[in-house]
This record gives C-alpha cells, structure tokens and sequence, in this order.
C-alpha cells in the first residue's frame, strides 16, 4: 500500500519523486529558471511551481523540459504517469469517504404465526364399561352454516350493482358520441401517442449536443457557452508566450469567433479584434483560464482576418497572431 507522505502539507510521494529528479537534470543541464523559462513555453513561476513539487507539470511540460535539459524524457514522463495516477486514485478515495452513508433501514419485524388452539377435551363415557369411549363421543360439525343474508342487505347489493351498470352504460355512450365512432378514442390516443418521443429517442436528444442560440450578427458580444457554440469550436490560430496558450476558438455552426488562454496567471488576459474595429478582452480573475465573448465573421471578414493578442501585465509582454500585428 502507498503511503501518503502529502498529509502533513507536503507533497504526495510520487509528485516529490518527479520533482526531485527534475531539480538534478536541471542542476546538471547547468539551467536556471529563467533560462528554462526562455527555452520552453513556461514562466519561470511554472518551473518554479513544478520543480518544487507544487504542482503537477503537463506532458508537454515534461517534454519540453527534457527537450532544453538533455535527459531522457521516458524516465521522467513515466514518474509523470505515476504521479498522476496516485493523486487521481488518492482523490477518488477521500471523495468516498466523504461521501456521507445511508443509515441501515430497521429489520422489519415478522409477522407472528402463532395462533392459539384450544385445549383438548378429554372424552367422557356415559354407557357401559366395556363399550369404547369413543363409540359415545359427540362429533364436532364440519363448518359452521352460513348466516343467510338479510332482505335489507339483499337490497343494498343490488342497488349498489345497479348504479355500477348505469355509470358504464352512461361512459361508454359519452366515449362513441364525443371519440366520434368506437375506434374514434383510440384513434386519438394513438395520434397523441404518436406525437410523444420515444424513449430511446429523447434519450438521444438529451445526449446530444443543443443547437447553438445565435448565428453571425446574433452572437455578437455574446458568451459561446452560453449559447452552445463551444460543441463545434476549432482553434483557428494559436501562439505562446511565456508558457501563456493564446488561441482563437471558431465555431461553423454559430459563424462567430472568441478568443482563449490557458496556463496563465491572475491578471493575464486576451483582446480579439475584427477588421471592422469591433474587439473583445478578457482577463483572467480566478484560476489559470479565460474566455472572451465572440465577434461575428462572414465571408467577407473570415475568422483569418481576426487578430488574437494574449498579455501578461507583470512582465510587461504581449504576443499577436499573426505574428507583427499590432496589439489591439
């Protein structure tokens, strides 16, 4: 069984044991942090974080960092997946456990079976000695006769079936008159059941993806998750700076564009601009991620003519794509 040596607030084992082989390559590559951070598309904050066994670096991070040190990127990507899943397996565990438990119904209690018999009675003989007692000893009747009915009860059961055969006679002339013919009930429920989804076919609507809400000049301004433009978003241009992912998200259905970052910091953000001179920020203000809203591109204004320009304040830096564009 692991031991988690991540209780008392240090890092898990497996995420130490990555780090700490991270640390000698870097040492014997000769590298500081700004130098790893210069070679690979990672802030010297993001080396300092994964190296430190803060946080788990991405696969690409692996890559890339072996790619600038000249280690062999199978060893440490292996502690990688092993990390990984330790933390993942771990994770599962405490959400089990605080998941909270049923409590156990009460047993329910048996029906009890046990019905008093009365007590034999011992036969008595009134005849002579010689004559079993038994030939003298009164039989018990086989079953009690039955009580017959009262004349009053006879007439309340067939006034009671009497007003039962009036009320189906009455329904079943109301269902012709209004159903419009015998089969006209049937005909109808049959078009009413017709016209309900079947099950297995509204299971699939409810798995699928929703239509997008907007197209083009509707979906101007608009947030693409809000109106269901991310199930077909394609990245349309994508570039890098300091570890910041910039992209340009495009969506056919809803003929917009919104601009994304990732890996970022607090304060980190994105502008969008068409060639009309409409444009969209955003910046992030919790986690590592955001999103604009989008701009509305048609065949004269493509998604190509859009700019993208990812920035990070702290450094004062910015980068455009297309590269030479000029921050919007």
């Amino acid at each position: 069984m692991v031991v988690d040596k991540g209780g008392d607030g240090g890092s898990p084992p497996f995420r130490e044991q990555l780090a700490e082989a991270m640390r000698g390559m870097k040492e014997e590559a000769r590298l500081s942090y700004g130098k790893l951070a210069e070679k690979t598309h990672y802030s010297r904050s993001s080396w300092e974080r994964f190296l430190n066994g803060k946080q788990l670096p991405t696969t690409v991070a692996v890559e890339e960092f072996a790619a600038a040190t000249g280690a062999d990127a199978d060893v440490l990507l292996t502690l990688l997946a092993k990390a990984t899943a330790y933390e993942e397996l771990r994770a599962a565990r405490l959400q089990q456990a605080a998941a909270p438990h049923p409590a156990p119904e009460p047993a329910a209690r048996p029906a009890s079976t046990h019905t008093s018999s009365p007590a034999p009675v011992p036969a008595t003989t009134t005849g002579p000695a010689n004559v079993p007692a038994t030939a003298h000893a009164p039989q018990a009747p086989s079953a009690a006769p039955a009580r017959r009915p009262r004349l009053r009860e006879w007439r309340g059961h067939a006034r009671t079936a009497a007003l039962v055969v009036a009320g189906a006679l009455v329904g079943s002339i109301a269902t012709v008159v209004i159903g419009g013919g015998p089969g006209g009930g049937a005909a109808a429920d049959s078009s009413r059941a017709g016209a309900q989804p079947s099950g297995s076919a509204a299971a699939a609507r409810a798995s699928s993806p929703r239509p997008p809400a907007c197209s083009a000049d509707t979906c101007l301004r608009r947030e693409p998750q809000a109106m269901d433009c991310q199930w077909d978003g394609t990245t349309v241009r994508e570039t890098w700076l300091r570890g910041l992912k910039i992209q340009l998200r495009y969506s056919a259905a809803c003929r917009a564009v919104w601009g994304r970052i990732e890996n970022g910091t607090v304060g980190d953000s994105v502008t969008i601009k068409d060639k009309g001179g409409r444009e969209e920020s955003a910046t992030i203000r919790v986690d590592n991620d955001t999103y604009t809203r989008m701009l509305a591109v048609s065949a004269d204004a493509p998604p190509d003519s859009v700019i993208i320009c990812g920035q990070i304040p702290r450094y004062q830096e910015s980068e455009c794509s297309p590269l030479g564009a000029v921050l919007p």
